[in-house]
């Protein structure tokens, strides 16, 4: 099953500047409202190498979501497709 929704990132020890960043990553469905399961990326090349290469956002909404976590400390990226098979593999279903 297709499931649309949005990913929303959270920069867990922004506050902390000498540590590699953590954040929290987590789908929520639009049809049933309600967050699947958050996972835990470490480091700003990880996070893009999620969002990119496992994903598949486009390289623009991916630089547009590291402004907002730098100015905000959290993102939501839109629109999102993704099968249920493919979100379980990525440990948000």
């Amino acid at each position: 099953m297709q499931r649309e929704g949005m990913l929303h990132i959270l920069w867990m020890n922004s506050a902390a500047h000498n540590e590699v960043p953590s954040y929290h990553v987590e789908f929520a469905d639009y049809q049933s409202g309600g967050v699947k399961k958050m996972r835990t990326i470490r480091g700003n090349e990880q996070l893009r190498s999620f969002l990119g290469r496992k994903i598949e956002v486009h390289p623009q909404t991916i630089e547009s979501a590291f402004a907002g976590l730098k100015g905000e400390r959290t993102a939501n990226i839109l629109n999102v497709v993704l099968p249920d098979d493919k979100l379980a593999r990525l440990g948000l279903l």
